[in-house]
């Protein structure tokens, strides 16, 4: 079992990451149903927001800006009541709701891993309201062993 499970419809926090923001590399996060089948990704780097089948944008300037100078940011991904935001430092600079077939589907999510981010990245394990899996290991972005 190499995701983490959390009630993202229902999370105030939702998922909270470290991570150096840059414009060509993606932070990815694989989001699943409870039964563990995909039902998409939701990635974003300087440059866009994508969610797999319902949102494809540019990242708005204010977003852009709120990057640390130097170094790892923390950002947030949430989708309570099934609007996507992120959030950087409390604040909310990025925000859609999701609509139709889109918000049905994204609200089946109940885990979720990264995809394809590297070992400097980090998520804040909430244990209120995450139960890891067994395969997670606490370093290196969450992220299950090769083998």
């Amino acid at each position: 079992e190499c995701t983490v499970k959390q009630d993202l419809i229902n999370s105030n926090k939702g998922i909270e990451v470290t991570s150096k923001l840059k414009r060509k590399r993606l932070n990815s996060i694989v989001l699943y149903d409870e039964d563990g089948n995909e039902i998409g990704k939701f990635q974003w780097s300087l440059r866009g927001i994508w969610l797999s089948g319902c949102i494809q944008c540019l990242t708005p300037a204010e977003l852009r800006r709120a990057r640390a100078a130097e170094g790892p940011t923390t950002w947030s991904f949430s989708l309570k009541d099934g609007v996507v935001r992120i959030t950087i430092n409390e604040e909310c600079l990025y925000e859609q709701p999701l609509v139709g077939e889109c918000k049905e589907k994204y609200g089946k999510a109940k885990r979720f891993a990264f995809y394809d981010m590297t070992c400097e990245n980090t998520f804040l394990y909430r244990s209120s309201e995450m139960l890891a899996g067994e395969r997670i290991t606490p370093t290196c972005a969450g992220a299950c062993p090769q083998q």
